[in-house]
């Protein structure tokens, strides 16, 4: 948590510890009167021009200069990675300079944002900070579950004319962080603290004190439903599988459609019989990459009160191997009559969000959209940073293309094809849960959820699988989850209810 204000007095009358101010390539983001902030403004944009800084300035501030803050922070956004979408310089700027000066101990800090699009630019400044200051200590034994570093504070100085537009800005963006960092410490929780029956509990609370209506089934109703796959998935383990249904119903909506967020919670994967290697599996419990996205989107959506109906569905198992766990060789039902061949006990992640799709149709939904860590095919095709995006409705494209382009969440789009949808087939079973084609997984593991996607309902499939969780830090997020997809969803209702 961080506190977080608007300033429209003078920079340099601004009592702060530390005055950071970034440089966008082609100006510093600041204006002030005072001389010797100029100073060094114009100094470092020489630099910069001259190609003998690409990074920062951090000096202390003479006490006669008639600043009241005692550092200056001056952080280029041209370091780091080249060609990023967005305001994603913006945004590492600002987490590289509250990590340095963190590293000083100052904690009290003062963001300059002064340009002709103030608001944005210090909503990015913010969304770097809040993104790239996560530090998840739950786990260090030393550290009693409590992040021991001093509270940062944060202020924004803008003109006087960009105030009430920055404030605003402000307060959402800190919502829609907030969320993805506890999405992010949804990922990072391993499996026998996140066991489906703990994600259904914290669904419950979140439910709880935003007023939204949940339905939790248990083993024993899933199965009497119907919702065999989810059930057989998670028949091998100690921790039973849990489906959560959370319904966000605002007063007034903008829009006639109603969404479905999908999310895959498998909350942890050992491949079942067709067991993983032991590089991966240790990362498996992120593999509730998707279930922790829509659960963060739904709060930030909340809290946000957007005016749009949406149900989250989220069936979430634990995968593991003992004498009762689901065989190759078995055949399912699923709940809309299909009945699934199981090639591979590793290729779990479709069957229940085959359940999932069929609920999202009895919620009477109108358009889904699911995200899920499906396929190593995905990051393998587009690497670390850039998820898949599945549908054949180009207006949804679209619609994610675009939002993603505006949060940073990269995308980008993979085919659909008609043409492999007969790898599929089986001669005992309607379908077999993987291709008889040894390449393009994540094409065919789109097209066996296309098989269950209700009729008339428009879908869009996002497969995390290689951004959920992060095994090296990049841009602003730390190694561990990252929460992709809340940013995203969240923008895409936006541009939805706008468009209405």
């Amino acid at each position: 948590m961080m506190a977080v204000e608007v300033s429209s007095r003078p920079l340099a009358e601004i009592r702060t510890d530390a005055i950071i101010v970034l440089h966008d390539g082609k100006n510093v983001l600041a204006q002030s009167d005072n001389a010797h902030l100029k100073k060094h403004f114009e100094s470092f944009a020489k630099a910069i021009r001259d190609k003998k800084s690409r990074r920062e300035w951090f000096c202390t501030i003479d006490k006669g200069a008639g600043v009241r803050a005692k550092y200056l922070l001056l952080e280029s956004t041209t370091f780091g990675p080249t060609g990023m979408p967005g305001d994603e310089a913006l945004k590492t700027a600002a987490a590289r300079a509250v990590a340095l000066c963190r590293d000083h101990g100052v904690t009290n800090i003062a963001f300059a944002s002064h340009g002709s699009d103030a608001a944005r630019v210090a909503s990015a400044m913010l969304e770097g900070a809040l993104l790239g200051d996560f530090n998840d200590m739950r786990y260090k034994g030393t550290c009693a579950m409590k992040d021991p570093r001093q509270k940062l504070s944060l202020q924004f100085a803008v003109r006087e004319r960009d105030s009430e537009a920055a404030e605003e800005a402000l307060a959402q963006t800190e919502v829609i962080c907030e969320a993805q960092n506890h999405a992010r410490e949804l990922i990072n929780a391993p499996h026998h603290v996140l066991t489906p029956q703990a994600m259904a509990d914290y669904a419950t609370k979140l439910a709880r004190k935003h007023r939204i209506e949940a339905t939790i089934l248990n083993e024993k109703q899933l199965r009497r439903m119907g919702y065999l796959p989810t059930c057989e998935v998670g028949r091998g383990s100690e921790y039973p599988p849990r489906m959560i249904v959370l319904r966000y119903r605002p007063r007034r909506t903008a829009i006639k459609e109603h969404i479905a967020l999908v999310g895959k919670g498998m909350t942890f994967d050992s491949g079942g019989l067709c067991i993983k290697g032991r590089a991966d599996m240790h990362r498996m419990n992120n593999d509730m990459g998707g279930a922790a996205a829509v659960l963060g989107a739904l709060e930030a959506v909340a809290r946000l009160k957007l005016p749009v109906k949406l149900t989250v569905i989220i069936a979430s198992a634990h995968n593991a191997v003992d004498g009762a766990a689901f065989h190759p060789g078995s055949i399912l039902k699923a709940r809309n009559g299909n009945t699934i061949y199981i090639e591979n006990t590793d290729a779990e992640g479709r069957l229940i969000l085959s359940d999932c799709f069929y609920r999202a149709g009895e919620e009477k939904a109108d358009m889904m959209w699911d995200f899920a860590t499906l396929t190593g095919a995905v990051p393998a095709a587009l690497g670390p940073t850039i998820a898949g995006v599945f549908t054949d409705d180009l207006e949804l494209r679209q619609l994610f293309m675009e939002a993603g382009g505006d949060t940073g969440d990269s995308l980008w789009p993979l085919p659909l094809v008609p043409e492999y949808e007969a790898s599929l087939k089986h001669n005992l079973a309607d379908m077999n849960n993987m291709s008889t084609e040894a390449t393009g997984n994540g094409l065919h593991a789109a097209n066996f959820l296309k098989a269950f996607v209700p009729e008339k309902m428009r879908w869009v499939h996002v497969d995390i699988a290689g951004v959920a969780a992060f095994q090296k830090p990049r841009r602003y997020f730390r190694t561990g989850g990252t929460g992709f997809g809340v940013r995203l969803i969240v923008e895409a209702l936006r541009r939805l209810t706008a468009q209405a």
